[in-house]
């Protein structure tokens, strides 16, 4: 399963649990206790405390700010996760467009945090036949990584099995 899915269905989970909340702010909802007419004194009695208006003030204010931190940060999530993706899959193109590794079955799996300033770790994996073959995988995937992502850290993940060329030929 990818990431991309992953992260769409926590966000419709998260959406199903916020949604019954909003309707509180959309309608609000008058509560009056309901009296027989005898019991009732004739007038209300206005009330000078004006501390549950400010305690239901306070509590939406809180409740729109954690809504808005948790979209904020599945925002910054979402841009790093493409910006991954962008990475890893320039990576497989370069890859697949070098006529002398068309033919290998090498895959290049790139993962990041959240943060911007964690190093995005690229791990080139894959059966390659030789050790001259197995250098040039990663210098082009050193290359296309030092033109694309600074600070990416690049993972030699590559066997070699002599065996493979047998199979090839």
């Amino acid at each position: 399963m990818s990431p991309f899915l992953t992260s769409r269905r926590s966000t419709t989970r998260f959406a199903n649990c916020i949604a019954p909340l909003l309707s509180l702010f959309v309608f609000p909802i008058r509560a009056m206790a309901q009296t027989t007419r005898a019991d009732s004194p004739s007038t209300a009695p206005a009330s000078s405390n004006p501390g549950g208006a400010i305690a239901i003030v306070v509590v939406v204010v809180a409740l729109l700010v954690v809504i808005g931190v948790g979209v904020k940060l599945y925002d910054l999530k979402r841009k790093r996760e493409d910006e991954v993706m962008s990475l890893q899959s320039r990576i497989s193109d370069a890859l697949l467009l070098d006529p002398s590794l068309a033919g290998l079955p090498i895959t290049a799996f790139a993962s990041g945090s959240l943060w911007r300033r964690s190093r995005v770790v690229i791990a080139v994996r894959g059966p390659v036949p030789t050790p001259e073959l197995r250098a040039a995988v990663m210098r082009l995937v050193e290359r296309e990584v030092s033109n694309r992502q600074l600070g990416a850290r690049v993972e030699d993940r590559l066997v070699i099995d002599p065996l493979m060329d047998k199979h090839v030929a």
